[in-house]
């Protein structure tokens, strides 16, 4: 069995590397001078570097290709307030020579505990037509196992396995913290709790995620969004006296939570449940695609990288009490 070597969240500036990751990004490309170049990313159980390869690259990574298992020779550097793999050496190696187990990045979260206590607050939910539908969608064959292992995004924020889970749940719980706050204003909290557990849902089909998250045909050319609404719409359909009111309300819950027109939203949020739903989900994004980026920036750089996601520098320094 190859040694996994360091894992990437424990490679600094400066450290020789030699390493099992696995191949999550590929691309060859041509130099100003002419020369061939490949920039890579490579990826373990938790998180991902990109890598540079200048020597011979069009003969290094011939027949490797993403998702496969690969031996990384070389040293950090740090490049535009980022650390990345400069390579030397690149090998395809065989599955069954590494531990897979530490190579694919999953949530650091117990998944088990997480869909618990996922279903815990479901089963706090007062009105049964809410609680009919999330049975129903959940006892369909494959959903709650796909559920529990589906990614929420490819890149930046919970974009590893588990990661729809994690998201989910932090919402779930974001919402209970805020509730009492603005239970005066009349928000449905069945709703908005329903709205939370099926917002993503789609994003089961909208990735696949067996080794490297990758966009499906169905989210590229779809989206979680409608295909997270017509499962759910699916589903009422096949339910009796469903209420049109509710229906109407939660199918908005999907469609508005992206917020905006620009960002994928179908339709802007219209409802006090829509416009909480779509602050959550965007807090709780954010903050974990902070998290990933300044992480990821080398331990004395006072800012990351410019974010071409967020459209900003981010600093890295955490104020602490001396006391």
């Amino acid at each position: 069995m190859i040694s996994k070597g360091k894992y990437s969240t424990e490679l600094h500036d400066g450290d020789s590397v030699r390493c099992v990751f696995l191949l999550s990004e590929r691309k060859l490309l041509t130099a100003r001078n002419g020369k061939p170049y490949a920039k890579l990313v490579f990826t373990d159980k938790t998180g991902s570097m990109p890598g540079i390869l200048w020597e011979d690259a069009h003969v290094q990574t011939e027949g490797i290709d993403v998702g496969d298992v690969v031996g990384v020779r070389g040293a950090v550097e740090s490049y535009e307030g980022r650390v990345q793999l400069r390579i030397e050496k690149i090998v395809k190696l065989s599955e069954n020579e590494v531990d897979m187990s530490t190579l694919v990045l999953t949530t650091k979260g117990d998944i088990t505990a997480m869909m618990n206590e996922l279903d815990k607050i479901r089963s706090t939910l007062q009105s049964s037509f809410l609680k009919t539908l999330l049975d129903g969608i959940f006892s369909r064959p494959g959903i709650k196992d796909a559920f529990i292992k589906a990614p929420a995004a490819k890149g930046i924020h919970h974009n590893y396995i588990g990661g729809l889970l994690e998201h989910t749940l932090a919402m779930l719980k974001s919402i209970d913290a805020l509730y009492p706050v603005y239970a005066h204003l009349g928000i449905n909290r069945d709703l908005l709790i329903t709205g939370a557990i099926l917002h993503d849902i789609g994003k089961i089909y909208e990735y696949s995620y067996n080794r490297v998250i990758d966009m499906t045909p169905e989210g590229r050319l779809v989206g979680h969004i409608y295909l997270s609404a017509h499962m759910v719409d699916q589903e009422i359909a096949g339910m009796e006296g469903f209420p049109g009111e509710l229906r109407l309300q939660l199918l908005h819950l999907i469609l508005g939570h992206h917020g905006q027109l620009e960002f994928g939203s179908p339709k802007l949020p219209m409802t006090k449940e829509a416009v909480m739903l779509h602050m959550i989900d965007d807090l709780d994004a954010k903050l974990i695609g902070f998290s990933a980026i300044i992480d990821s920036t080398p331990d004395n750089d006072d800012f990351t990288a410019f974010s071409s996601v967020y459209n900003r520098y981010l600093y890295t320094k955490t104020y602490k009490d001396e006391e």
